[in-house]
């Protein structure tokens, strides 16, 4: 439970005998609170789209935060992965990273992965906006807006979770793209499902630590359909986290 008097969380625990004792998290190391924006993108996608990432952190405590980068490249083990520098954000304070592959890590096209933010408080918040840039002179960009998530937020091993609004036909595609946010690999497991609730097929996906994987036009071999999918990790110490992603095929807007 965290305890605003000393601004450190407090573990209560009881030994063999039964003999209760607590902890501060100060008495053992420093505490880092993690996010993840479970996909970012710099490379050409389907129908002639091309997608970059801005990013948008906002700190909403009363005190200055300290935070890093971790790229987490897709497919990957990223059990080491590449850090940024250390960066401070006032109190109150947001800033935007337009393009943030590039600005942050130098990355070149075709690149894709994930994003770990590591901050020295709970305050920080994160949104990313993955957008397909104007392929036309002044025509709008399209794009889609992705939450960080905390490690809390994902889904162990025997919960299922449903994905929704899965289309595939003449207009539209459905890519899943899924997260592990563990140390563990793990496997996932994919159901699909027409409208009616017909079972279509499954798939499945091997995930290396903190590594994450995109199925592109996942129901595509049931062309034309409309239906959902669900996922879930099928191995202990998985910590998985799966987003839906349907396209325009017009205008590659997700």
């Amino acid at each position: 439970i965290y305890d605003e008097s000393v601004g450190s969380y407090r573990l209560w625990a009881t030994d063999a005998v039964d003999e209760g004792f607590y902890a501060f998290t100060s008495d053992c190391c420093d505490t880092i609170f993690a996010s993840i924006i479970p996909a970012a993108a710099f490379a050409a996608g389907a129908e002639g789209s091309f997608y970059e990432t801005d990013l948008d952190l906002s700190n909403a405590g009363g005190a200055d935060a300290e935070y890093v980068f971790s790229w987490l490249p897709r497919g990957g083990d990223n059990s080491d992965p590449v850090q940024s520098e250390t960066f401070t954000l006032g109190a109150g304070t947001s800033v935007r990273y337009a393009h943030v592959l590039a600005e942050v890590f130098d990355l070149e096209p075709d690149s894709v992965g994930a994003l770990l933010i590591e901050a020295t408080s709970g305050d920080p918040h994160a949104i990313a906006r993955i957008a397909n840039t104007p392929q036309e002179p002044d025509a709008g960009s399209f794009g889609q807006a992705l939450i960080a998530i905390s490690p809390g937020d994902c889904t162990g091993m025997d919960e299922r979770r449903r994905l929704l609004f899965g289309t595939e036909d003449a207009e539209m595609r459905t890519n899943v793209g899924c997260l592990n946010a563990s140390d563990t690999a793990t496997r996932v497991g994919f159901e699909l499902f027409s409208s009616d609730g017909t079972l279509l097929g499954s798939d499945s996906v091997i995930l290396m630590p903190w590594s994450n994987d995109q199925l592109n036009r996942i129901v595509d071999g049931y062309n034309p359909v409309t239906g959902y999918v669900e996922y879930w990790s099928e191995l202990p110490g998985g910590n998985i986290y799966c987003y839906g992603s349907v396209l325009d095929n017009a205008t590659s807007d997700p």
